[in-house]
């Protein structure tokens, strides 16, 4: 039976699994966990390279005046809470919560590692517990509470190609769990940057994370040592403990109940008073 910490290595300090678990989370054999993102087949970067040049701040916290913060201002509050704003226009699957480019200091930064602009690379810091769902199988709360705009957890696995993102998606059965990620951000009306990170098979405790039409937690798009990015999951509202984590999958739920491959979509079993129905999925996968 395997203790929590071969389940969760370096996060082990702050994710456990409840006494009804025991230790028999249902993971591949060839499962390996990662706290950071790691590359996939073909991959020509590695997610943790160091490309960006660091501060030369040489307090143990970055002010204002560092180069990193500067960048696109500050990203964090004192208290390690995320800084956002509120946007009517935005859709309601993105809780109204709409957040600057975020850019946290590196490896290659002289400030220490409690700055004030590293908490994403500084992994989880509430506790979290992998239990035994009713109706969605596995997922994870929290053990305490969590304040609104607090990091929870990231999503790390697998960064993949585009090709390699397709093959293993078109590679899933109808009873296969769809662990992709895909990450597309807009530089312009003309650029999309896209990202894929899968955790089915080397992943962090994100992977347990179940989708919900009216979440609470929100993805952030951080950077740090390059320009593959990482995705934070941050608080929408305060959380209460025992309470379920959820975050909305990115993807279309419009397409009626066929995905692209004409088979049915996954029930949602959020039971949100806004629930579509069915599980988004992302069409370009396929």
């Amino acid at each position: 039976m395997a203790t929590s910490e071969e389940l969760f290595g370096d996060d082990s300090k702050y994710v456990t699994c409840s006494s009804d678990v025991n230790g028999a989370v249902p993971l591949p054999d060839s499962f390996k966990y990662t706290a950071v993102n790691v590359a996939g087949p073909g991959l020509q970067q590695d997610p943790s390279e160091i490309v960006y040049s660091g501060c030369d701040c040489t307090l143990p916290s970055c002010g204002q005046h560092c180069p990193c913060i500067q960048m696109f201002g500050p990203s964090y509050t004192e208290d390690a809470k995320l800084v956002t704003s509120s946007s009517q226009t935005l859709p309601s699957t993105d809780n109204d919560i709409i957040t600057k480019p975020v850019l946290e200091c590196s490896a290659s930064c002289k400030c220490s590692s409690e700055c004030i602009n590293r908490v994403v690379q500084n992994g989880p810091r509430f506790q979290l517990q992998v239990f035994n769902t009713t109706t969605k199988g596995w997922g994870l709360r929290a053990v305490e509470k969590i304040p609104k705009n607090a990091f929870v957890c990231e999503y790390a696995g697998e960064i993949l190609t585009d090709e390699e993102a397709k093959k293993r998606a078109d590679a899933l059965t109808r009873d296969d769990m769809n662990y992709i990620l895909v990450v597309k951000e807009n530089i312009s009306d003309e650029k999309v940057i896209r990202t894929n990170i899968d955790p089915a098979i080397i992943g962090n405790v994100g992977r347990f994370i179940n989708h919900s039409c009216n979440p609470n937690l929100f993805q952030v798009v951080v950077r740090i040592e390059n320009e593959i990015p990482r995705v934070g999951l941050f608080a929408v509202r305060d959380i209460e403990a025992l309470e379920e984590l959820s975050y909305s999958y990115w993807g279309d739920t419009k397409q009626g109940q066929l995905d692209g491959m004409g088979r049915l979509h996954k029930p949602c079993y959020c039971e949100g008073p806004n629930c579509s129905g069915f599980l988004p999925i992302d069409a370009s996968l396929f």
